[in-house]
């Protein structure tokens, strides 16, 4: 819906169109075009991306930069090991939060 502002379409939580293209099958909706006044029926759903294949044949013929992959590939390890540290302390605080036992850290839980 790039091409317009949605009139119907906003109102509703269910983004699922009523309206279909009987040869695609694509949602519709109706929309104002270019700032008309009367809206037109256009796609809902944004268009598909190239297949991979496309994309992919531009980078074919490249040819690889050693020292740029291994730099590559230190700094997704180096994300990687910091990521998976970050989870494991947040999986430490949670379990002394659990054995802690009820109430706020550093405040004594007072019996009724």
């Amino acid at each position: 819906m790039s091409a317009g502002q949605g009139i119907i379409g906003g109102m509703c939580k269910d983004d699922r169109s009523a309206l279909s293209c009987p040869s695609c099958h694509a949602s519709l909706v109706l929309a104002a075009i270019g700032g008309g006044t009367s809206p037109v029926l256009t796609h809902r759903d944004p268009p598909s991306p190239p297949p991979v294949q496309e994309v992919l044949a531009r980078y074919a013929g490249r040819a690889v930069d050693p020292a740029a992959a291994r730099n590559g590939a230190a700094q997704v390890r180096a994300r990687l090991a910091a990521a998976r540290s970050a989870a494991a302390e947040r999986r430490a605080r949670q379990a002394e939060a659990r054995r802690a036992g009820p109430g706020v850290q550093g405040v004594p839980h007072r019996a009724a």
